[in-house]
């Protein structure tokens, strides 16, 4: 007898590569123009089921818009507010209080009232959620990481910040805008800079900041009325929008992976919804 012994073959498992999107690929369509009842944005947000939030930062008001670009509700602020990040797990948005107080505000969207005040130390301008927690610029006392169920605050960045910084998170890295050195600024979550974007001639007074799901970076420069997309590695960029997509005086940015569309609002009378085509 002969036995024929069989070679075993061990079953592979073929995991495809993921295709990044180069800044050279990325185009945008826009989707939906959105008339503002009132000026002085700062903020703005896409949630999950496509409705928009605008902070008005004069009025003391939120205000969330329905698909078709009307107005569905608003939420008086106790005081000015500057920028707005959406917290998925409550269903509610972080909002931020700017140089009119040290505070962080959390509104119910179901309720559409104030669920609670979290007091800071410090103030606070641009604001990201990260699993959590709350990445904020907190003005003098740097960036700052908030936890939303017990409060506690760490530093991350010690360095001083203007006001009206923006901010973004998007993995490991934070990024943050200064508008009076032009630049944008990547560090780790222990604050170690991983690199700076300088280029006065692409982007001059940068602002809004929001990262996609390739980890490009795309920052609203208001002095040129434009958006920029910077790459991952922060060393090329190119010039997505410009004042002929309508842009006057923008402000601020918010980029929706789930939704794949990037909202941008100016400072008066109009916010743009674009898809990444």
């Amino acid at each position: 007898m002969v036995l024929i012994k069989k070679k075993s073959k061990q079953a592979q498992l073929i995991v495809p590569a993921v295709q990044r999107r180069s800044i050279e690929d990325i185009k945008l369509m826009i989707h939906k123009t959105i008339t503002i009842e009132r000026g002085y944005i700062y903020g703005c947000c896409i949630l999950p089921d496509g409705k928009l939030a605008l902070t008005y930062n004069s009025y003391k008001t939120v205000i969330l818009f329905s698909n078709s670009g009307l107005k569905d509700f608003e939420v008086k602020m106790p005081c000015k507010v500057f920028y707005i990040a959406y917290i998925s797990q409550d269903n509610a948005l972080a909002v931020t209080s700017g140089n009119s107080e040290m505070c962080i505000i959390i509104v119910d969207i179901e309720k559409k009232q104030i669920k609670k005040t979290i007091l800071l130390d410090s103030n606070s301008y641009g604001i990201a959620l990260k699993d959590n927690r709350l990445i904020y610029s907190g003005n003098d006392k740097g960036i700052r990481m908030i936890n939303l169920y017990n409060e506690s605050i760490r530093d991350i960045v010690r360095n001083k910040m203007l006001i009206n910084c923006y901010t973004a998170t998007f993995r490991n890295n934070i990024y943050h805008t200064n508008y009076s050195t032009n630049t944008v600024t990547c560090y780790n979550l222990q604050g170690k800079l991983q690199w700076t974007f300088h280029n006065e001639r692409a982007l001059k007074s940068p602002h809004g900041i929001d990262v996609d799901n390739d980890g490009n970076v795309y920052v609203v420069g208001n002095s040129l009325n434009n958006v920029v997309v910077i790459s991952p590695d922060g060393q090329r960029h190119r010039e997505v929008l410009t004042a002929n997509d309508g842009l006057f005086n923008p402000v601020a940015l918010h980029y929706s992976g789930l939704n794949n569309q990037l909202l941008v609002a100016n400072f008066n009378d109009t916010a743009f919804l674009f898809d990444l085509i």
